[in-house]
C-alpha cells in the first residue's frame, strides 16, 4: 500500500472544510481532504446552485422554443441543428 504525506487534512469537505483547504493550499501547505459524500456539501450538486443555473437557463429562452433544442440534443425531423 501506498503511503500517502501532507501538512494537513481536512476532516469534512463542506462549504467550510472546503474553503479551508483552498486557504491552506494557497499558502503553500499539502492538503488532503476528506469526506464521506461529496466535496463543497450538497449546495453544488442538488441543492441551490444547480436550482439558480435552471432557472436563469429558463429566463434566457424564448417561450417557444423546442425542448430538444433546450436540452441540447436537437431533433433534426423538428428543424432544429
Amino acid at each position: 500500500m501506498e503511503t500517502l504525506q501532507a501538512d494537513v487534512v481536512v476532516i469534512g469537505m463542506g462549504p467550510g472544510g472546503e474553503d479551508a483547504a483552498g486557504r491552506l493550499a494557497e499558502a503553500g501547505l499539502d492538503v488532503v481532504g476528506i469526506d464521506r459524500e461529496l466535496v463543497g456539501g450538497e449546495c453544488p450538486y442538488w441543492g441551490c446552485v444547480p436550482s439558480k443555473m435552471m432557472i436563469r437557463a429558463a429566463k434566457q429562452c424564448p417561450r417557444k422554443t423546442s425542448p430538444q433544442l433546450v436540452s441540447g440534443r436537437p431533433d433534426r425531423r423538428l428543424g432544429g441543428g
